[in-house]
Parts: structure tokens; sequence; C-alpha cells
């Protein structure tokens, strides 16, 4: 059992570094580890992942909730505490990796303002990468300049734009937050490829 657990954290953990770099940040060549290494940091508890980019000002911890009992808001108090104040910076993202759905107290807390950088992956929906799946078509975050070329050639406003939910997996693991627009470029045999843009709500 304990080689399963290991294998399938190491897996999580895989995807989770494919996800930062996905979303641009530059990952530090000692992050990418093999099983063995991976085998060690479990042993060891050291499982988190600290990633400071310096070019693009960003900062994420992924914190794995491995214990037995089910997350509460004083692990999410605690942990959040423990690494702005290790790390000295207030707009740190992080990622929480966690066994099970986090309840309804826990979802009513991270609305609040304080948690905006906060992020909630369960452990089962990131042992495999789902933007490598050849059904889910790809999906890219515009600038601010790209949006206005958008609605200006569609004649149209961002409102009105057809909408993707915040909580879509894909735009989770992007990262894309709500008034972010995205391309997604899907691809058959039958068309080639065809273009569509999403508001996030």
């Amino acid at each position: 059992m304990d080689l399963e657990e290991k294998n399938t954290l190491f897996k999580v953990r895989k995807t989770s570094i494919e996800m930062l770099s996905d979303r641009g940040i530059t990952i530090p060549p000692d992050e990418i580890i093999t099983f063995e290494q991976f085998c060690i940091k479990y042993d060891n508890n050291n499982m988190d992942i600290y990633i400071d980019d310096t070019i693009k000002n960003i900062k994420y911890y992924v914190h794995f909730h491995n214990e037995i009992k089910n997350f509460s808001k004083a692990d999410l108090k605690n942990i959040m505490s423990k690494v702005i104040s290790k790390y000295e910076d207030e707009n740190i993202n992080l990622i929480l990796i966690l066994k099970e759905k986090e309840n309804s107290a826990i979802s009513k807390e991270l609305t609040k303002d304080i948690y905006d950088k906060v992020e909630v992956f369960l452990r089962k929906n990131m042992v495999f990468n789902i933007t490598q799946h050849s059904f889910v078509p790809r999906h890219i975050l515009l600038s601010t300049e790209e949006e206005k070329k958008v609605v200006t050639k569609y004649f149209t406003t961002k409102s009105k734009l057809p909408k993707i939910s915040k909580n879509d997996p894909v735009a989770k693991y992007y990262g894309l937050k709500p008034d972010q627009v995205c391309k997604i470029i899907r691809k058959s045999p039958e068309v080639g490829e065809s273009i569509y843009y999403r508001l996030v709500k």
C-alpha cells in the first residue's frame, strides 16, 4: 500500500509541475526528480514544492495534505500563515492538493478575499494531466490587447462572449480568473482547426 501511495503522489507531483510550467512558470531543474528521489522526499515528509520565478516575479507553494483527518478551516489558516511567514510574501500563490473534497465550510471560507491566491485540487484529479488527453482542446489565455482585438474583430463586447466557468477543470489547471478571456483551439480530422473564445466567469 505504501508503494501504491508513493506512486500515486509521484504522478500528482509530476502533474503539478507540468501545470505550473504550462502557466509559464520557470521550473528549477532540481524540481524535475525521479521516482527514487521522490520516495526520499516522501519518507522525510518533504513533498511540498516551492518555486520562486524571479523573472515573472511570482511565487508558488504546492502543499500536499496527506493527513488522515479531513482538511479543516484551522488547517487552511495554519498552512497559509506558515507559508506567508516563511517566505515573507503575502502574495505567494498557494496550491493545496487534498485527498478528499473540501467541506462546505472550507468552500465558503475560500470565497473570502484573503484567500484569492489559494487554489484547491483533489489528488484523484491530478494523477493524470487532463490537458494531455486527446479530446481536450488547447486553451490559451489572452492578453488585454489580444482581448481588444477579438471583440473588435467580431463586433461584440467582452461581456457578450460565450462563458467558461472558473471551476472548469481546464480553466482551473491554467489558473484562469474571472473576467479573463481564453482562446480555445479544437482540432478534428473533418474540419481541421476551429477557434473559439470564452470569457471566464
